[in-house]
């Protein structure tokens, strides 16, 4: 069962992930690069030119591009929290789950992005593209734990709780029952 479950989110990600790669570039610019990129420039108190999708802060001029708009993380977070948001109404859990997917996303690539601004001053320009690539494994991987941690792990340790103490309720309820046909 837990391996049909698993292969149908890896189906709904891979599904979300190219009903998104075919968006026009205006709908990820408006939907996701530009909310985040909104979101880092107030924390920096930076300038953002938003024809230009550009952020400047502390000396640097960081271009947010379809590439980093945090499309695919917003696309694995909207499996797993469609797959283990413990709503089940399919009508509710579905846009549940892509609101919250999408805010997910969104501020955790506007963390990538102010950490970007930050470590700009520390690397050579020739390292750049690896620290880019690292500072997003570092932001997003640990919120994708996270999500997983508290929708999968700490959930269905509940629910074996629950399990467990209605069992012993049951066996309770049962040894009670014994009791009482022995007393006659």
């Amino acid at each position: 069962m837990r391996r049909r479950t698993a292969a149908a989110a890896v189906a709904v990600a891979l599904g979300v992930k190219l009903a998104v790669d075919a968006l026009p570039d205006a709908a990820v610019a408006f939907g996701f690069m530009r909310p985040a990129a909104r979101l880092a420039a107030i924390y920096l108190g930076a300038a953002f030119d938003i024809p230009m999708m550009t952020i400047s802060a502390r000396g640097v001029t960081i271009t947010v591009v379809r590439a980093c708009s945090a499309t695919d993380f917003f696309s694995m977070a909207f499996a797993l929290l469609g797959f283990a948001m413990p709503i089940r109404q399919l009508a509710l859990r579905i846009p549940i789950a892509i609101v919250s997917a999408w805010i997910v996303a969104v501020f955790a690539n506007a963390v990538r992005l102010v950490l970007l601004v930050y470590a700009d001053g520390f690397f050579p320009a020739s390292q750049i593209p690896a620290v880019h690539m690292s500072i997003g494994i570092a932001v997003f991987l640990p919120v994708f734990a996270l999500l997983w941690y508290t929708f999968v792990v700490k959930a269905s340790c509940k629910r074996s709780f629950r399990q467990d103490l209605q069992d012993s309720q049951d066996l309770r309820k049962d040894d009670h029952h014994g009791d009482a046909l022995a007393k006659r």
